[in-house]
């Protein structure tokens, strides 16, 4: 009798012990950008969603998405009907619009690019002074130099629903040059077939790029946390460099 009292203790301690951990599971939907490769593609894979859930999963927090335009996903944020979305720049529209934590998912640089048939006469960005149209994608984060720039009227923002599209424009001669960052653009003059006739003209500038919390929703700031500890792993642990390498 006391041997099975104590099977049956043992066998309810089991059973206690994978329901708290069950209980204790975290998990996390966030709004992913749909459309900026490599960073992010429509399919719910790319640079940021890996960097994401590797960071959150050292945690113990799961993470799933929602796939948006990026325009949606601020629109979310602003609502509080996400927690948070990816990939918001830092800057002074939206530094006091959203929770930003203390690390950013990486730093991009930002270049000019042109046509090589029709080269820009100016060699950096303070020499943009001429009403240069400028190909820029809508509702993207191109820095507070550029927004000044628009702003006095230096460049024309020629604003676009993608960069591929911008880049097509550039090749037929339509933009004077487009902003596009780094390894984006890679990737898309490949893809496009256009790696001989575009071609890099100078920086722009390095834009700290986040995943972004929402200030409308109670465990924003919680998760904001909890992610800043995940990216400290990860780049203690050396994986972080890995993955941004991969792509």
């Amino acid at each position: 009798m006391f041997k099975r009292l104590l099977h049956h203790m043992s066998v309810l301690a089991v059973i206690s012990l994978c329901f708290t951990t069950v209980v204790r599971a975290e998990s996390i939907t966030i709004a992913a950008e749909d459309d900026w490769v490599p960073y992010a593609r429509a399919d719910g894979t790319g640079l940021a969603n890996e960097m994401v859930k590797a960071a959150f999963k050292t945690v113990g927090i799961d993470v799933t998405y929602q796939v948006f335009p990026y325009i949606r996903v601020l629109s979310y944020l602003d609502s509080g009907e996400y927690v948070a979305g990816f990939n918001v720049p830092l800057d002074d529209e939206n530094k006091d619009k959203y929770i930003f934590g203390k690390q950013s998912l990486y730093d991009v640089p930002s270049q000019y690019f042109v046509n090589k048939s029709a080269p820009l006469k100016a060699t950096k960005r303070e020499e943009l002074v001429n009403g240069e149209k400028i190909g820029i994608v809508r509702g993207y984060g191109y820095g507070d130099a550029f927004n000044q720039m628009a702003e006095q009227g230096k460049v024309r923002s020629v604003i676009s629903n993608s960069d591929s599209i911008n880049l097509k424009k550039l090749a037929s001669n339509r933009l004077d040059a487009t902003i596009i960052f780094e390894k984006s653009a890679g990737v898309l003059l490949k893809e496009l077939g256009l790696e001989d006739q575009i071609e890099v003209a100078f920086v722009h500038e390095i834009l700290p790029i986040y995943l972004a919390f929402s200030k409308a929703h109670p465990k924003g700031q919680y998760y904001s946390d909890k992610f800043d500890e995940g990216m400290a792993n990860l780049k203690a642990s050396g994986e972080y460099q890995k993955i941004y390498d991969a792509y």
